[in-house]
């Protein structure tokens, strides 16, 4: 049974209501760089060069208030017929109000963030390239094993000292020559060889330049002062030179993959989410409902509303995972150290998602904050501490300092997906839809840690074996869900997210005789603005 529709036609449509609207003068194209200056602007404040100077230090208050401006102006007034470019229009400029508020307001971006570089012998001339090491005599740094970790994770505001100064007789070792780029490496055995160190803002304009780069890309904080939960800590032989005390041992034990290991693994993982993505698009092409029809529609499988969330969380997981896994298999395996030198070390490229026996052991708190992926983890922590810290003056280890932060957290995502929903075409309620979904989250979170503090000292919880606890740790997560999900399912299908192609090529419909080839049309164009500085590129999708 197929829709009554075509994804075609859906798409038809969206084009005429955009082009109608643009007519009307209602809303006005997404032209970047003119509606995308936020990061910009953001990048230059960072690179100024180190500085005591109170105005340049209070500069980013001013700073913040133009980069508010300029984001919500472009959500307020800008869209775009293709579907993930409008939702983008709203969750990237409210992502960059929320970023920039973390390393400007919640902290200080300029003073507060340090990296782990390797430190080049005195008698070397310095390079002006900064972090972005001569390969030949980096890349043995790069890749290794070890039995034991770490995990740098640091409070807001409270970061490591940096290291000293290594004196002149430092013994480093001659340089070694690059390796093959999927041959599986040793890892350097000593300190002695060489010196690693906390990196604060640097003085030369390059790698000052590379440092900034880093920081504002790089959301996890890979290899940073705020790295978080669920990475890689180095290797054991940087860590042995990093002799910083505030640096705790991770939980685990870590191993790192060699290049062929991290690209066969990500690759193998890469062909069988392009499969199923394959499959999903076709299975989803038969409801309306995927169509952005309306969630009333008839739909061709039995227990509709269920299996639409099901085919929904899905079609969300995948898709993600599928972009996620192009960073080791492109940066780290393409381009390699040979290219991109430390920044295509392997311990830079872990999972964006966590073991599913998080949710078994932690319920609804592991679902979110194990499970699911932690890309924009540091910034919600960062509002929360910031909120719950220095506003609200709760302590974070108080029962109300803590519900504080996570609710602050939650309401971040919420207003993200919410902004994203807001700039889409389709028929949405960003407030009773997405913004409402994390809204709740929370209250599932601190309702189930209340019942579990509440039967411990009880003797009540202790009596439970564990795989009866874990089970009903999944049984609360698959309630939580099916209560709260269709908010979110229902807001992304109405949206008409799942109206792009993730792949150029389809083996389902190409089979189907539905054509081999997804991708078409111009992907983008030029746009004449009434002034020079309002002119540039319009992205229409593929």
């Amino acid at each position: 049974m197929a829709a009554s529709i075509t994804t075609h036609e859906v798409l038809d449509q969206l084009q005429s209501k955009y082009k109608a609207a643009i007519d009307a003068e209602d809303y006005q194209p997404f032209v970047w760089p003119h509606r995308a200056l936020g990061p910009y602007l953001l990048i230059l404040y960072l690179l100024l060069p180190p500085s005591s100077s109170p105005a340049v230090h209070y500069a980013r208050y001013p700073l913040f208030a133009l980069i508010i401006y300029v984001s919500v102006t472009a959500i307020l007034d800008c869209r775009s017929p293709a579907v993930t470019v409008g939702y983008g229009i709203g969750l990237l400029n409210a992502w960059t109000i929320l970023w920039t508020a973390t390393l400007v307001i919640f902290t200080d971006g300029r003073r507060d963030y340090k990296r782990i570089e390797r430190q080049r012998r005195l008698d070397e001339a310095p390079s002006v390239e900064g972090l972005v090491e001569n390969v030949q005599g980096d890349t043995s740094a790069l890749d290794g094993s070890t039995t034991d970790g770490l995990k740098l994770v640091h409070p807001v505001g409270e970061l490591p000292e940096p290291e000293p100064e290594p004196s002149a007789t430092t013994d480093l070792a001659p340089k070694v020559e690059s390796p093959e780029i999927f041959a599986a490496q040793e890892p350097i055995p000593s300190s002695s060889q060489e010196i690693y160190t906390w990196q604060p803002l640097p003085d030369n304009f390059l790698h000052r330049l590379d440092f900034i780069l880093d920081l504002v890309t790089n959301f996890r904080g890979l290899r940073w002062t705020h790295q978080g939960p669920g990475t890689y800590p180095p290797p054991q032989h940087i860590r042995e030179t990093l002799t910083n005390p505030e640096t705790p041992p991770s939980l685990q034990p870590t191993t790192y993959p060699s290049y062929s290991q991290l690209f066969t693994s990500n690759l193998q993982i890469f062909v069988l989410c392009s499969l199923t993505l394959d499959t999903l698009k076709y299975v989803t092409s038969l409801d309306p409902y995927f169509l952005a029809e309306g969630q009333n529609t008839p739909s061709p499988f039995p227990i509709a509303h269920t299996t639409r969330l099901i085919l929904s969380l899905l079609f969300t997981y995948t898709s993600l995972l599928n972009i996620f896994l192009l960073a080791p298999l492109v940066l780290a395996c393409t381009f390699g150290p040979r290219i991109l030198g430390p920044h295509a070390s392997t311990w830079l490229y872990p999972p964006y998602y966590g073991p599913l026996s998080s949710i078994a052991d932690k319920g609804l708190a592991g679902l979110w904050g194990g499970w699911w992926h932690q890309l924009f983890r540091y910034a919600f922590e960062a509002a929360g501490e910031f909120i719950g810290g220095k506003v609200l003056r709760l302590s974070k280890k108080s029962i109300s300092g803590g519900v504080a932060r996570v609710l602050v957290a939650f309401v971040c995502s919420g207003i993200l997906h919410a902004c994203a929903s807001y700039t889409v075409l389709g028929g949405t309620h960003p407030i009773r839809g997405s913004f409402l979904f994390f809204a709740l989250q929370p209250v599932g979170i601190i309702a189930q840690r209340a019942l579990s503090i509440y039967l411990k000292p009880k003797g009540y919880r202790e009596a439970i074996p564990p795989w009866m606890r874990q089970t009903g740790n999944v049984l609360v997560v698959v309630f939580w869900c099916r209560v709260t999900g269709p908010l979110i399912a229902d807001e992304f299908a109405a949206a008409g997210i799942w109206l792009y192609e993730p792949l150029p090529v389809s083996l389902v419909k190409g089979i189907k005789g539905e054509g081999w080839w997804r991708w078409g049309g111009p992907w983008v164009r030029w746009y004449s603005g009434d002034r020079w500085w309002r002119s540039g590129l319009v992205f229409l999708g593929g």
